[in-house]
């Protein structure tokens, strides 16, 4: 699988706090599919994604990837400090056809290379779709370090990675 060009982060259209505007929800993704997108990334960059109810996740999986299918890669963020539920939000990512997940280290919890190591690994293995590392230490208080992705790297299910550290030597390192 190759991704290239454009990926775009979809905010996630509500009605309330609880409740997805599935209606707005389809007239975006078809927005962004008809300015020439290749992919849309949901759950990740824009925020709400952990204040989200697991309902109201999966409503955004299912219509995104409903609206998407075949015309627009969709890749889905399934961060959560519970590894079990990033699994599950994988799972039900794929059953929608979604393309990939996006996952960046467990927020909150003070973590070591050797742990994000083990921890990416295990998702890598376990998850039904091809992974993508997430590299925001702003919000997860961890850098994924250069020695540790490309360790992660060598692992056939980590394709990629999004990094959002702001630090440009890190970036160009990432592409040599």
């Amino acid at each position: 699988m190759r991704l290239e060009g454009i990926i775009v982060p979809m905010a996630t259209p509500l009605l309330s706090h609880v409740e997805i505007d599935k209606k707005g929800t389809e007239r975006l993704v078809h927005h962004m599919m008809d300015g020439g997108v290749q992919g849309i990334f949901i759950l990740g960059t824009t925020g709400e994604a952990t204040s989200l109810k697991p309902s109201t996740k999966k409503d955004l999986i299912e219509i995104t990837c409903t609206e998407a299918a075949g015309h627009t890669a969709v890749l889905v963020g399934v961060t959560h400090s519970c590894f079990d539920i990033s699994l599950k939000l994988a799972r039900q990512a794929k059953e929608n056809g979604a393309t990939a997940i996006v996952a960046a280290p467990p927020y909150f919890y003070p973590l070591d290379q050797e742990d994000l190591y083990k921890y990416f690994i295990k998702l890598a293995d376990q998850s039904p779709l091809p992974v993508f590392l997430y590299n925001f230490p702003a919000m997860t208080k961890c850098n994924l370090e250069m020695d540790t992705v490309m360790k992660l790297a060598k692992h056939s299910n980590i394709i990629g990675i999004k990094d959002s550290s702001g630090n440009g030597v890190y970036f160009q390192k990432l592409m040599y």
